[in-house]
Formats: C-alpha cells, sequence, structure tokens
C-alpha cells in the first residue's frame, strides 16, 4: 500500500486492516472523530487480534509500538484510553505515509534538512555568481561612463578649438580684406 509514492510500515498497514475489519468494530475502532483509536475490549484484543497480526498477544508491546510511530495514549471522557496521531485519521487517508517510526522521523527531518541545506549551498553560489556579474557590469557601466564624460569633454574641447579656428578665419579674412582694399 503505497500513499504519496511512500512506503508505509508494515505495523501501520496492520493498524489500518484491523480498523478496516469490520468484525473487529466491537473490539477495536476509530472514536467518533475518527482522530484516535479506542480499545474496547481489551482481553478480545489480546486474544483474537494480536495474535493474528503480531507475533505476540501483549497490550503492552502494542502499546510501545504504537508509541514509537508516534501515537500518544490519552485517557477518554469516558475513561478509556485513545491512542492519537495527527496523521493517523479515518477519514485522512493521504496523510498516513507521514506515520513512521520515530527513529526513521529523525532520519528524514536530517534528510530533510541536508537537501535543504545542499539547495540553500546551490542558491548561495547562484547568489555569488549573480553579485559577480552584477558588480562586473556595475564596473562596466562605471567605465562605459567614463568614456562618454571623455568623450563629451573631448567634443566641447573641439567645438572650443573648431570655434576658435573659424574666429581665427573670420579675422584672418577681414585682415586681408583690409589689406587689399
Amino acid at each position: 500500500m503505497n500513499t504519496k509514492n511512500q512506503r508505509i510500515p508494515k505495523f501501520v498497514t496492520k493498524l489500518i486492516d484491523i480498523l478496516d475489519n469490520q468484525s473487529y468494530s466491537e473490539i477495536i475502532s476509530f472514536d467518533q472523530k475518527g482522530d484516535g483509536i479506542i480499545i474496547h475490549q481489551q482481553e478480545l484484543f489480546e486474544t483474537q487480534i494480536l495474535l493474528n497480526y503480531f507475533k505476540h498477544n501483549h497490550i503492552d508491546s502494542f502499546t510501545r509500538q504504537m508509541n514509537n510511530y508516534g501515537f500518544k495514549r490519552v485517557k477518554n471522557q469516558q475513561g478509556k484510553y485513545e491512542f492519537k496521531n495527527p496523521f493517523f485519521q479515518k477519514n485522512n487517508k493521504n496523510l498516513i505515509h507521514l506515520v513512521m517510526k520515530k527513529k526513521q522521523e529523525k532520519i528524514q527531518i536530517i534528510s530533510q534538512f541536508l537537501a535543504l541545506k545542499s539547495e540553500l549551498n546551490q542558491f548561495s553560489k547562484e547568489l555569488d555568481q549573480f553579485n559577480f556579474f552584477a558588480s562586473s557590469y556595475q564596473q562596466s557601466q562605471s567605465i562605459l561612463t567614463e568614456s562618454q564624460n571623455k568623450v563629451k569633454l573631448e567634443m566641447i574641447s573641439i567645438s572650443q578649438k573648431n570655434l576658435e579656428m573659424e574666429q581665427m578665419l573670420s579675422y584672418l579674412i577681414q585682415e586681408k580684406k583690409t589689406v587689399l582694399n
């Protein structure tokens, strides 16, 4: 039984099978809200169900397994014990793949952390590259602006020299006219 392409542990699969079996509903069932499991008849549970699904018939071993998979044992309003796990709900089977042994949960968290760390390192490298290119672009832009300013100054200088030459030429033409006259 696979949900979200992840493997569901055998213990959880067996628990689902037990709860789906209507002939056991007087012995074990979901609570009214569907977010807790109630064992109604402990002796029948040990003799009829535990031996059929597990290699023992001890409620304490079952409780230990439930704890290993993140189930919390709480007393309900009727004084009966319920097992609750936020990912194990009657009407929301999409979450069941998240029920796992605490050790597996730690491994998964570490794995996710390492994957995120790797992504962060990759992002950091890309950010460094971007900053390098942005810096290079700014330097190029600065050089270009400086070059443009030099060209403008050169054009102003040429323009002034051109004006001076025109004035000198005009003066020379005027002088030549005066001398010829």
